[in-house]
C-alpha cells in the first residue's frame, strides 16, 4: 500500500508540476556560467571612486558577480593615471581572481611617457572590451568653418593661427588630435589643460579654436559649439548627420577609445573564455546596455583575440606619433 501510494504519488500531476518548477527555479537562480574559483574577484578599477569609470566598474562586478556566481569586488586605484592599478593587476597571480578595468590609454600612451613599471602589451592577457567612448571634434562657434574639409583648409591657409584644447599633455584626446593633425597636414597650437571641463570652457569664451572631447557633444547639441567629425567607429546616434573622420577621408586616424578588462600575464585559456563569454552575455542584455548608456557609455564586446589586436595596434600607432611629436610627461 505504502508503494501503490507512492507510485501514485510520483506519478501524479501536482508531483510532476512540483519537479518541474523546482527545476526551473534552480536553473534561474544558478549562474550562467561555470565559476572557476570560489574565493572572492578582484577587481581593480583604474579611476577614482566617483567617476563615469567607477560606475562602469560596479555595473560590470554586479552583473559579473551573478554571472559568475562569485562575488567581484570593486578596488579602486586611480593614481598615476592609472599606472597604480595596471601594475598590481600585471604582478598578480594568474588565477582569474585578480583582474583590470581599465581604458586603452594606460596601455597605448602612458607606457610612451612615463616609467610604469609593466610592459603593455606581454604584461596582460586581454579578456573582453567592455565600451567604447563617444567622441566628437568640435570647433568654437566663431570660427569661419563649417565642415571638417574648411577647417583644414583654413589652418592650410593661416599657418600657426590655429589652437587646440586636450585634457592634459600626453592625454589619449591630445595624442589622437595631433594624429589628425599631422595626418590633415596643417599647423595648430596644442594648449593643455586640467581635465576636458576647462577646455570646453576655453571653447565656449573663444579662447580655444576646436577640440576633441565627449564633453563637447552636449553643447554642440546645445548650439554652443558646432561639430564637424564624429571620432570613432561610427557616427553619434545624439547627432546621426555628422560624419566620422573616416567616412570624411581619415581613415588612417586612430581613434579608439575603449575600456577594457585585462587579466595578469599567463592567465589559461579557459578562464580566459569563461570571462569572455560572461561579458558577451552582459553586453547583450538590454537593461545592462540601457544602464550603460545612462552614464554616456556605448557598449562594445570584442573578443580576446580583437582586443588583444586592438591593445597592440593602439600602442604602435600612438606611440609613433607620442616620438614624431616629442610628447613628453607633464
Amino acid at each position: 500500500m505504502t508503494d501503490h501510494g507512492m507510485k501514485r504519488g510520483a506519478g501524479s500531476p501536482a508531483w510532476t508540476r512540483r519537479l518541474l518548477l523546482s527545476g526551473i527555479a534552480a536553473g534561474l537562480s544558478a549562474p550562467a556560467h561555470a565559476a572557476f574559483t570560489d574565493r572572492p574577484i578582484r577587481m581593480i578599477v583604474a579611476y577614482a571612486a566617483g567617476g563615469t569609470g567607477d560606475l562602469v566598474g560596479r555595473m560590470v562586478a554586479e552583473s559579473l558577480s551573478q554571472r559568475l556566481g562569485t562575488p567581484v569586488v570593486v578596488e579602486n586605484q586611480g593614481g598615476a593615471g592609472g599606472a597604480i592599478a595596471a601594475r598590481v593587476v600585471s604582478r598578480a597571480a594568474p588565477d582569474g581572481t585578480t583582474i583590470l578595468l581599465a581604458g586603452n590609454a594606460i596601455f597605448a600612451i602612458l607606457p610612451h611617457i612615463a616609467n610604469v613599471g609593466y610592459d603593455p602589451v606581454t604584461g596582460f592577457t586581454a579578456i573582453a572590451n567592455i565600451s567604447e567612448s563617444q567622441r566628437l571634434l568640435a570647433v568654437r562657434s566663431t570660427l569661419p568653418v563649417t565642415t571638417l574639409a574648411e577647417l583644414v583648409q583654413y589652418g592650410k591657409r593661416n599657418p600657426g593661427k590655429l589652437n587646440y584644447g586636450s585634457s592634459g599633455v600626453g592625454s589619449t584626446l591630445h595624442v589622437m588630435t595631433e594624429m589628425f593633425r599631422r595626418e590633415a597636414g596643417f599647423d595648430a597650437t596644442h594648449i593643455p589643460f586640467r581635465g576636458s571641463a576647462p577646455g570646453v570652457q576655453a571653447m565656449l569664451s573663444g579662447d580655444v579654436d576646436f577640440m576633441i572631447d565627449t564633453v563637447v557633444i552636449q553643447h554642440v547639441l546645445q548650439g554652443r559649439l558646432r561639430g564637424l567629425a564624429a571620432v570613432g567607429e561610427s557616427r553619434l546616434p545624439q547627432l546621426p548627420d555628422i560624419p566620422t573622420l573616416a567616412e570624411q577621408g581619415y581613415p588612417n586616424v586612430r581613434t579608439s577609445g575603449w575600456q577594457a578588462l585585462m587579466g595578469p600575464p599567463n592567465m589559461p585559456p579557459e578562464i580566459v573564455a569563461t570571462y569572455a563569454s560572461a561579458v558577451e552575455a552582459m553586453l547583450g542584455d538590454p537593461a545592462f546596455r540601457e544602464r550603460l548608456g545612462r552614464v554616456g557609455v556605448v557598449p562594445s564586446f570584442r573578443s580576446p583575440a580583437q582586443l588583444a589586436e586592438d591593445l597592440r595596434e593602439d600602442n604602435r600607432q600612438f606611440g609613433a606619433i607620442i616620438r614624431s611629436a616629442g610628447i613628453t610627461g607633464e
